[in-house]
């Protein structure tokens, strides 16, 4: 039986959570093997080179930017053959732009030495290491399309459960092969594509049994339906470019600018932040579902109350962790790298991840530009943004001669500007788009910012009580701050619909 909207928003939810706590134990154990086993220098080069072939995949971008939403549209108006147009189309698409992509990325590992600093012990390691992400790469682009039917239907909890899947096979492949082998930092990679082949496998099941009247053939490609795409998608690609400028260079500037053990200690600051940051992104999608299928039923009302209810479940959610890691953060690096500078570490996270403050419970709201096919306002929005945070950290690089201040500056210039955009365009242009007040937007974003300050003040009071080195008693904060976080958004986050729609799962629970 079909479940309704607000119990398949919430089993989605709960699965991506489930699924990034998965993956942050599985990270937290296997970091510190892996810089154990190849050292600082070398891990940095594992972001590295993600974010250079970020930089090659920006060509797929355009075309896949919308797919999910054109194919899901056409799919709930029951116009099926126009669905199967656009998903041949754009598999095909991406089958002619990985070919590009794969010229791309062979000449890049050629001259890829010559490009970034890499230690004449490490070429041979980061070239394989190199090669083997870009096949990773290329193999996921070409079957992304296989993607989309869990977004179509509405599960994405079930592409929670492979990822969880694939995390976990991940993590044991990689022991299994750096136990057998001696450990090199390209074995990262063969660890990574046998994870991508699992997720494929399973992305194609779910395509056949959850949408099978999606198919992939060839009399369906249609390439003025390829033009309209990319053109819809063309905004999502300059904002791609512009967030590599201004983010995915980071540690390529960190490299040139600074040197490789501070690219090394500025990976390891943005490791915990990043995965933060995916999983408000992922929680954000588990929202988009629902609001493609209001927008193409034009139920404008239902949108706008879940615009609003997506500010509340996401600062819900999102400010509890944050409000760890500001709180415990130093006591965490201590713990789990004690070899490294761990206090540096915690400064540069704590520096990157201010504006998170205000920009993670209105996350969701980028959606809706997708939703609308509107995605030029925020593109032409986040270019600028992205600009000015890339001409500032490359300003400051040369003027600046402390390397410390210039990795302050790499870690807090963005986060600034995320602060301001968070503010200022992201609730004011989004109510436009569906013709809704903006201070009904900034109503419950203010209470959040206003939930989190009591929380982080509660927990530092209890952290001066009962912290004594040892992981015990982090852990005991931990649960401490999770508990109260809890208890204090529920009071002030949350409406009375909420805590009796919660109440009411309870008790059905409970058989009371």
């Amino acid at each position: 039986m079909p479940r309704s909207d607000n119990k398949q928003l919430a089993v989605n939810i709960v699965s991506n959570i489930a699924i990034y706590v998965l993956q942050f134990v599985i990270s937290f154990l296997l970091t510190p093997f892996i810089v154990k086993s190849l050292g600082v220098e070398a891990f940095g080069f594992v972001g590295l080179s993600n974010n250079i072939i970020s930089y090659t995949t920006l060509i797929t971008v355009a075309l896949n930017a919308m797919a999910s939403r054109f194919i899901s549209v056409e799919y709930h108006k029951g116009n099926i053959e126009k669905a199967n147009i656009y998903f041949s189309s754009v598999f095909f698409g991406n089958l002619f732009l990985c070919l590009v992509m794969l010229v791309i990325s062979t000449i890049l590992v050629f001259y890829l030495e010559y490009l970034v600093n890499i230690p004449e012990s490490l070429i041979f390691d980061v070239k394989a290491l190199f090669s083997l992400l870009c096949v990773n790469t290329i193999l996921s682009i070409v079957t992304g399309v296989f993607n989309i039917a869990t977004f179509v239907k509405n599960r994405i909890d079930l592409r929670s459960i492979r990822t969880a899947v694939g995390n976990v096979l991940r993590a044991l492949n990689l022991l299994v092969i750096f136990s057998v082998f001696s450990p090199k930092l390209w074995l990262l990679g063969v660890s990574g594509l046998i994870c991508t082949i699992y997720i494929i496998f399973v992305n194609i099941q779910y395509t056949k049994k959850l949408t099978p009247e999606l198919n992939i053939k060839y009399k369906y490609l249609d390439w003025a339906s390829i033009v309209l795409l990319v053109s819809s998608g063309l905004w999502s690609l300059l904002t791609a470019m512009s967030d590599m400028f201004a983010k995915g260079f980071d540690l390529l500037l960190s490299n040139i600018f600074i040197g490789a053990t501070a690219m090394g200690l500025l990976s390891l600051s943005m490791s915990v932040p990043m995965m933060l940051q995916s999983i408000c992104t992922s929680l954000s999608i588990c929202f988009a579902p629902s609001w493609t299928l209001f927008y193409a039923k034009g139920d404008n009302d239902k949108l706008k109350k879940e615009l609003i209810k997506s500010i509340r479940i996401m600062g819900f959610i999102s400010l509890i962790p944050l409000c760890v890691l500001f709180s415990y953060g130093d006591i965490f690096y201590s713990l789990w790298l004690p070899t490294q500078d761990y206090q540096m570490i915690y400064y540069l996270t704590i520096v990157g991840c201010i504006g998170y403050i205000f920009s993670f419970p209105l996350d969701s709201l980028w959606e809706i530009f997708t939703v609308t096919n509107k995605v030029k306002l925020a593109a032409i929005n986040l270019i600028v943004n992205n600009f000015v945070v890339f001409g500032i950290v490359l300003v400051g690089m040369f003027l600046v001669e402390s390397d410390i201040a210039k990795l302050f500056i790499l870690a807090g210039t963005r986060s600034l500007m995320i602060t301001f955009r968070s503010l200022t365009f992201l609730p004011i242009t989004g109510a436009k788009l569906i013709n809704m007040k903006a201070i009904d937007l900034y109503k419950p974003a203010l209470k959040n910012v206003l939930s989190m300050l009591i929380i982080f003040a509660v927990s530092m009071i209890f952290r001066r009580l009962i912290y004594n080195s040892t992981w015990l008693s982090f852990l005991i904060c931990c649960g401490f701050t999770i508990i109260t976080g809890i208890f204090i958004n529920i009071c002030i986050i949350l409406e009375k619909s909420d805590r009796d729609y919660m109440l009411s799962i309870i008790r059905n629970k409970l058989n009371i």
